[in-house]
């Protein structure tokens, strides 16, 4: 589990400036599902968004 503090927006609040990359320019994501959601994290940044 990560010890810092990770930064989780919703997707339809800060959407994609480019389709399938993240604001750092990555387009490497760690995805998961959890209570029915769909979080995507970013593995250059770290930031997380919930599609």
């Amino acid at each position: 589990m990560d010890t810092k503090e990770e930064r989780v927006v919703l997707y339809k609040d800060e959407p994609d400036e480019h389709s399938g990359r993240c604001e750092c320019g990555n387009n490497i994501f760690h995805s998961r599902v959890l209570e029915g959601k769909f979080y995507r994290k970013c593995q250059e940044c770290g930031k997380t968004k919930i599609v």
